[in-house]
């Protein structure tokens, strides 16, 4: 009576089902919520879902006895999970049926829904922070694309992954065509400059350029690393200083010159000095010497008084010397190497070729119009052509004297020179001054080449 009071409760309480089917296999009896997955009495109990096309394995059990269990089946009963077995009762002709819960797959399904949910939490998580980024790069590139700045990204191994129109513009190709190309070939420079550490701050240098078009620009580079979170890119912007870059070589040159004008007047000063007082005081006591020297008969005087004329001519001639040299350029300034030297030293960028065969020493007068020539070639280079070899060459023999400067820039049209550029001119009519010709060849995208020759030096 008690066992039956318990197996009671517990098929009420949902602890387990039990249901009874005849050998044709219809259900006879159901008993228990937890039975209710089984189709009503009467029916065929294949005709329920978990049990669907099982007829010819339930014989094979009424046949041979045995017992089929069924674990983790999801049933019609608020989505619980259950254990069903299936039983033959030889004794009284018919199949047992028994439901009890599955707590383990419960557990289970309670598990995989939270693992679910903290998916979905982080996926939220990841969309939210995709979406940041697609704001955050579709601003970055509205300000990048509207900047007149070069903007470039590039992975580790210098492979462009960005660069804006400017950029594009500069380089005369689509923005997508630049992607995956070498930065070093786009901006070819000496001393790899673009080779940036991780853990560096950022990295600052001008360079020489020239655009699609073949014009000669200077451009200064900022290049710093974006951080992991940017895929461990770079980013390198190029802003124009080539206006900038002409003024500073057009001070430097009128700063060049006003300090040879002070040196000059200053020694002319000391020349008009030295004329005014010694070399006039010398004179006066070569003159007086030579009056004393008449009117005395003591041949002692006399020969003493010779002495004195001949020191103070002497010294007439050393005080006119040194005067005639205060008025000459002094030569340290005019001296080609040094010059040529003092370029490459400020524009490392710049290989520069010396190719000097002097069999004798230039006249100060050749020598200083050579270097004001030199001077004026290289500030053209510098400004204008973009190039990255230059090579200055010097001939001296009897025959007489020859300067070349070469550059591999953008070159120019020599009879069109650009408005408001004086240097070819100007250099022209100092050399055609002092007696020498200059021949300049060049033409657009093939560099240029300066001859200066002078006969008889």
């Amino acid at each position: 009576m008690t066992g039956s009071i318990i197996a009671d409760e517990a098929l009420a309480r949902g602890q387990i089902g039990l249901a009874v089917a005849d050998e044709r296999l219809f259900v006879r009896q159901r008993f228990g919520p937890l039975s209710a997955w089984l189709p009503r009495v009467g029916t065929p109990v294949c005709d329920s879902p978990l049990l669907v096309h099982m007829e010819a394995a339930l014989a094979r059990l009424r046949e041979k006895g045995g017992e089929i269990v069924l674990p983790s089946m999801r049933a019609a009963l608020e989505g619980r999970r259950v254990t069903i077995s299936i039983g033959w009762s030889a004794r009284a002709q018919s199949y047992l049926i028994v439901t009890t819960p599955d707590h383990g797959s419960e557990q289970i399904d309670r598990l995989l829904a939270s693992d679910r949910r903290e998916k979905q939490l982080l996926q939220q998580q990841a969309d939210a922070a995709a979406a940041r980024l697609k704001v955050a790069d579709a601003l970055y590139r509205d300000i990048v694309e509207s900047s007149g700045n070069l903007v470039l990204r590039f992975t580790p191994d210098f492979r462009l992954v960005f660069a804006n129109r400017a950029a594009a513009a500069f380089l005369g190709k689509p923005q997508d065509a630049l992607i995956g190309e070498a930065l070093d070939g786009l901006f070819p420079a000496q001393g790899a400059p673009w080779r940036l550490g991780r853990g560096a701050e950022g990295r600052s240098f001008e360079m020489s350029a020239r655009d699609a078009k073949g014009r000669a620009f200077w451009l200064s580079w900022d290049i710093r690393f974006l951080g992991p979170e940017a895929g461990g890119e770079f980013q390198a912007v190029a802003r124009d200083v080539t206006a900038e870059r002409r003024l500073r070589v057009e001070r430097e040159k009128a700063q060049e010159e006003a300090r040879a004008a002070a040196v000059a007047h200053e020694r002319l000063r000391i020349a008009h000095d030295l004329h005014d007082t010694l070399v006039r005081s010398i004179v006066t006591m070569i003159a007086e010497a030579r009056l004393i020297a008449k009117k005395t008969s003591d041949p002692e005087a006399k020969k003493a008084l010779a002495e004195v004329d001949a020191h103070a001519r002497q010294g007439l001639w050393e005080a006119r010397e040194a005067i005639a040299q205060m008025r000459e350029t002094r030569r340290e300034d005019a001296d080609l190497r040094a010059i040529a030297l003092a370029f490459q030293a400020r524009w490392p960028d710049v290989a520069v070729t010396l190719d000097f065969a002097a069999e004798r020493p230039l006249a100060a007068q050749t020598e200083s119009l050579f270097a004001a020539i030199l001077r004026e070639a290289l500030r053209n280079v510098e400004l204008h052509s973009g190039a990255k070899n230059v090579r200055v060459a010097l001939q001296v023999n009897d025959a007489g004297a020859e300067l070349i400067v070469e550059d591999d820039g953008a070159g120019f049209d020599p009879a069109a020179p650009a408005l408001g550029h004086f240097g070819v001119l100007g250099m022209r009519e100092r050399a055609s001054l002092a007696g020498a010709t200059l021949e300049v060849e060049s033409a657009p995208g093939e560099g240029a080449r300066l001859t200066l020759q002078i006969f008889g030096v």
